[in-house]
């Protein structure tokens, strides 16, 4: 079998759209788990810093665990700690706590560059490519490494001149064990002897820690992880690797291991080594992650951004295949998001450097994939993917949304102040952020002509907000938006414009019908009463999408392909930020699609 990954897809992502103009996974359900804030630390994670990225996900004992690293505001900045935030749902996520702090070591044994910025101690930044390992013997182990950079022109905390990797126990109740060096970098000049900020994990009087520890240090794919910090010990890594690795087990003689950059290598002997690294061109991506699995349908999946251009790290996109090897069928997972808030040096915008659980872990028992990720390396979200992956399913559809569980067939996006949630009687939308919105979305195959039904009452709409719907087609062309406002009228989308067509009645639940024919290029609205027939604006073939949201879709900056993050400062804010708005809220009771 060949050494190469083969995406055979033809399609290709347009990263003009942050969903690639691409078609979308069904299902997902995505929730955005830390909402940087500055004016309001105490909203966020208690400290108000702006740039956190790279986060880790395991599940453990009936919670998710989900790792991530945080600076002030800008990529690599000093100092730097690594922070942990835990959910039994995967929707409610609790208030970030320090998992490893900010430590201060001496220099004079240090052996990378050197620069006059360099003083006779340092703070460190942390950096990890994996955050957790879970030994046969029950114990959860969470790690980061301690880098230093004292010149961002000439270091980094990757660079292989850190100090070395820490680790500590989490225990079944979510508290912590005592932090301990896993590994000293000693060709960086740091051991034991020198470095006394923590002990080595030898000296634990936790034996079962201990155990863990060991067992770690003998796991092949999970070290290999490890390589770009620690990358001049030749013990570990005789040979030359590359970065952020993933891995996922073909067979009982086959381990692919997939890199940033579009890379990978085969292990035959269950990841102790890898072979060559070769090149996949068909894997078009830059340098954020991909993230390769096999599926608990005994499939295989690559998660990744499917664009070259590294500034814009949108949609994050998913293809399958059945051997490990070749992969199709490409979707997009993730959809439009909240533009950069918050400046910082080397933001790249988008979804990005996701990661999910390691085969090596256990696997959250509902039986899809979960991913965790940062958006414009600033927010941190996890998305569930259900499996099997697929687009649009339903020829028809007849839902009533009061099961008091989040439908497992409609895309959900929810936003920490602008979440959805699923109550007895119906599937409720709230939003009070200036510059996001809850948005879910129901997919069906590909329809010329249907009508579409929906039980919608809006109890609130705040004035930069609206009950917005759309019909989209497959690239995501908007041929109708309806959209009830602040100001008590509901606006349709006419001539390419929005103008005012009845008021509505907020609190009061309404019956709205769309009959859409593609081919006629026109629709009938009903809604209290009144009926509407509008031109469609957009010229589609089919339609396949049916979109509610609590905002029209706006073009703000940092949030397009025009708008760059890599060289925003840390004054670059948006207005507003950090403050809610007025409240937009909504509840859609029941909806149904048929076809004409």
């Amino acid at each position: 079998m060949s050494d190469q990954l083969i995406v055979k897809d033809r399609r290709l992502a347009d990263i003009r759209f942050q969903d690639g103009a691409l078609p979308h996974a069904e299902g997902v359900h995505s929730f955005q788990a830390l909402r940087a804030n500055r004016e309001h630390p105490e909203w966020a994670d208690g400290f108000g810093w702006t740039y956190n990225h790279a986060p880790m996900l395991a599940w453990y004992r009936g919670r998710f665990y989900l790792e991530y690293l945080s600076n002030p505001a800008d990529e690599h900045e000093v100092p730097g700690q690594t922070l942990l935030t835990t959910s039994e749902n995967g929707m409610d996520w609790s208030f970030p706590k320090v998992a490893f702090p900010v430590i201060e070591v001496p220099t004079a044994q240090y052996r990378g560059p050197r620069s006059p910025l360099l003083g006779e101690t340092v703070r460190t930044v942390p950096h990890q490519r994996m955050g957790f390992y879970h030994a046969q013997g029950g114990v959860l182990l969470i790690l980061s490494f301690y880098g230093i950079v004292h010149d961002r022109g000439l270091t980094m905390p990757c660079d292989g001149w850190g100090v070395g990797r820490a680790v500590r126990r989490v225990f079944p109740d979510g508290t912590f064990g005592e932090i301990h060096f896993l590994l000293y970098n000693t060709p960086a000049g740091y051991n034991a002897e020198n470095t006394p900020v923590f002990s080595p994990y030898q000296t634990s009087a936790d034996a079962a820690f201990v155990e863990a520890c060991g067992a770690l240090l003998k796991d092949g794919p999970v070290m290999q992880q490890m390589y770009e910090e620690q990358r001049f010990d030749k013990a570990l890594f005789p040979a030359p690797r590359e970065q952020a690795l993933s891995f996922y087990t073909i067979s009982d003689t086959e381990m692919m291991g997939v890199y940033k950059k579009g890379l990978s290598a085969v292990s035959s002997d269950g990841g102790r080594t890898f072979g060559e690294i070769v090149k996949n061109p068909t894997l078009r991506t830059a340098t954020g992650k991909v993230w390769g699995q096999r599926t608990p349908d005994g499939k295989f999946a690559l998660f990744y951004n499917p664009t070259r251009d590294g500034q814009h790290r949108w949609p994050i996109a998913v293809v399958t295949g059945k051997d490990g090897h070749t992969f199709d069928h490409m979707l997009a997972v993730t959809g439009p998001m909240s533009p950069l808030r918050y400046g910082g040096a080397d933001k790249n915008l988008g979804p990005q450097y996701l990661r999910g659980i390691c085969e090596r872990n256990p696997q959250a028992p509902d039986g899809g994939v979960w991913l965790a990720y940062s958006n414009n390396k600033e927010d941190i979200w996890v998305s569930r993917v259900p499996v099997p992956v697929t687009g649009g399913r339903d020829a028809e559809i007849k839902e009533t949304l009061d099961s008091g569980e989040l439908p497992a067939r409609w895309n959900i996006y929810s936003p920490l102040w602008a979440p959805v949630r699923a109550r007895l009687d119906a599937l409720c939308l709230s939003d009070r952020d200036p510059y996001d919105r809850a948005i879910i979305e129901r997919l069906f195959t590909p329809a010329e002509a249907g009508n579409i039904r929906l039980r919608l009452q809006t109890d609130a709409v705040a004035d930069n907000g609206a009950v917005c719907m759309e019909l989209q087609d497959d690239r995501g062309g908007v041929p109708l938006r309806i959209s009830l406002r602040a100001d008590g009228q509901v606006y349709l989308l006419t001539d390419g414009r929005m103008e005012p067509a009845l008021a509505y009645a907020p609190g009061e639940a309404a019956e709205i019908g769309i009959a859409f024919d593609c081919h006629a290029g026109s629709a009938e609205i009903t809604l209290g009463g009144g009926a509407f027939t509008r031109s469609l604006t957009a010229s589609v073939n089919t339609i396949c999408r049916f979109v509610l949201a609590t905002k029209e879709a706006r073009q703000i900056p940092y949030s397009t392909a025009d708008t760059v993050g890599k060289y925003t400062t840390k004054r670059d804010v948006l207005p507003g930020a950090g403050e809610p708005t007025g409240e937009t809220r909504a509840r859609l009771y029941a909806f149904s699609m048929t076809r004409r």
